[in-house]
């Protein structure tokens, strides 16, 4: 078929949308696939036409793709060339994706027929491939996104990532599609920058996310000899391409399905109309492989929790102040103590001694939780054991011990003693303490007070004078009165800066057999319901900076 040179294709599409206009997720009008534009003369309603359907924001939820590959098929039948393209966000949200990290996922996209997918910032989410630390014993391994992605038979495109210091793409670029008819059509993708603001650091170990504007540019030169290009944007921020249609569904967007209508003639876009699923039915063939792969979850998962909000797990927050991630970590470690029955992970020495369980009142219970053991992201959407085990790949067992007023004091001094964050002191703040039961500020302006080293990073406090606490669970802190302090048996034996740890009181202080990730998942399940809802969708203000 003869192309049209790129100053006719130009042309006709600003004949046909006046300008060259980007399309998003909120400028289709809602139409059922009964509406279609019919076009008289043809012996098929779409013959003469390319369909592009296109989704955005699946986020792990298979039950959606039976339908993708039914509006496929509906308009094959009605005689159009049809490609099935995704925006992005498609892995991470369901426990569909969670309990292998995304390939079931792919694996289902694939048999719905999708032609081609942009990388969106939850594609990140599952990391570069190992999930665990080395030193301390891997918890599993998973592929890579590059792998996953390559298993597939569609193409998955990101035109502004690139990596090393050459630049060079870390994904593929762009990708053509050849319709039945012999048009083909050129695809780009573009991912949002903000992704290094959304996702664990060292899941982007490596990548740069480039300006997507100038990416798209390039784009269109390099698929100059394509009869259309089509960039598929999650940046949420539309831009006007000269050249492309840009399809843009940001995160904020939700789940999103569109339809675009082309003229193969004049490559004029006929109708863009957003799809009522539930118009659509399913496929046959697609449903069963989802029943198949929801079951297998299931049986790996029985039980799982729902996240409403993204709980911040970068390093650099979880180091430099408080987070919602250490406020839910912190108030399961509390909560365990005291109601999630912490005294039947007591050893028979403890109970033979008579500590059977935490030895003050309520009222003076804590929970202390070092930022460099919180470790990625629980984003919203389904949430499972596996989740919480990315957040702490360390087998850390809950720990309970005593100290006076004056020694928690000191704990947290030497404990911010890196504060304020910056990269040099990035080692140092992977003590930095969330707390729960506790309010209290840090003044940064006052000078740690070093004393003698402890470990590679920390010195214990001269004098103290940074750290004021403010309350302990709503009453004035006494620095004579004795506190039990649940935490992990890392800062138990004086990991990061708690040298202070090892003068705890002995005689009830103790390492139980709970590891933590159990004791936070018992909170979400039993305290929280399963849900993890809006009174974390911020930091509580335990911990002032200034």
């Amino acid at each position: 078929m003869k192309k049209f040179t790129r100053l006719c294709f130009v042309l006709a599409l600003c004949l046909c949308m006046a300008a060259l206009q980007p399309i998003t997720a909120f400028a289709a009008q809602e139409a059922s696939p009964s509406t279609w534009l019919q076009r008289p003369g043809t012996t098929s309603e779409l013959a003469g036409t390319t369909v592009i359907i296109y989704s955005g924001n699946v986020r792990g939820n298979i039950g959606l793709l039976p339908q993708m590959a039914a509006l496929r098929n509906y308009y094959e039948a009605q005689g159009a060339d049809v490609i099935l393209v995704d925006t992005g966000n498609y892995l991470q949200g369901t426990i569909y994706s969670a309990y292998d990290s995304g390939r079931t996922v792919i694996e289902l996209m694939d048999k719905a027929g999708y032609d081609v997918v942009a990388i969106g910032s939850h594609e990140f989410d599952f990391g570069t491939g190992t999930v665990g630390v080395e030193l301390h014993g891997i918890i599993y391994e998973d592929d890579s996104l590059g792998q996953l992605l390559a298993e597939a038979s569609f193409h998955a495109v990101s035109a502004n990532i690139t990596a090393g210091e050459e630049a060079l793409h870390a994904f593929m670029p762009n990708a053509t599609v050849t319709t039945a008819s012999g048009r083909e059509v050129g695809f780009f993708g573009l991912t949002d920058p903000s992704t290094v603001n959304q996702v664990l650091e060292s899941n982007l170990d490596g990548l740069t996310f480039q300006n997507a504007a100038n990416a798209a540019a390039y784009q269109v030169t390099a698929l100059a000899e394509s009869d259309m290009i089509i960039g598929l944007s999650n940046i949420g921020t539309p831009l006007i391409v000269r050249g492309a249609i840009i399809i843009d569904v940001p995160s904020s967007a939700g789940f999103t399905v569109g339809v675009l209508i082309i003229d193969n003639m004049t490559g004029c876009v006929l109708s863009h109309s957003a799809v009522h699923m539930a118009d659509i039915t399913y496929d046959a063939q697609v449903q069963q492989a989802v029943n198949a792969a929801q079951q297998a979850a299931r049986a790996e998962f029985p039980v799982w929790a729902t996240s409403k909000v993204t709980l911040e797990g970068s390093f650099a927050a979880s180091r430099s102040g408080e987070t919602n991630m250490g406020n839910l970590w912190t108030d399961a470690l509390r909560w365990f103590a005291l109601y999630g029955g912490i005294s039947n992970f007591y050893d028979e020495d403890d109970i033979a001694n008579g500590n059977t369980g935490i030895m003050v009142p309520a009222e003076n219970v804590v929970a202390i939780w070092n930022g460099g053991n919180l470790r990625d992201f629980l984003n919203t959407g389904d949430v499972t054991m596996k989740d919480l085990q990315r957040v702490l790949p360390f087998p850390n067992r809950v720990a309970v011990m005593y100290l006076t007023g004056a020694q928690l004091l000191e704990m947290l001094e030497a404990a911010t003693q890196g504060l304020p964050f910056t990269n040099a002191t990035f080692a140092s703040t992977a003590a930095f303490p969330h707390a729960a039961g506790i309010e209290f500020t840090v003044n940064t302006s006052i000078p740690f007070d070093a004393g003698e080293p402890h470990g590679n990073h920390w010195f214990r406090a001269n004098s103290l004078g940074r750290v004021t606490i403010n309350s302990i669970n709503g009453n004035a802190f006494d620095p004579d009165a004795t506190y039990a302090i649940i935490t992990s048996n890392a800062i138990f034996n004086g990991m990061d800066s708690n040298y202070i740890s090892l003068e705890r009181c002995q005689e009830f202080s103790t390492i139980t057999s709970a590891f933590v990730v159990d004791a936070v998942w018992m909170y979400i399940i039993q305290a929280l319901d399963g849900v993890i809802d809006y009174r974390y969708a911020s930091p509580q203000g335990r911990i002032t900076i200034g």
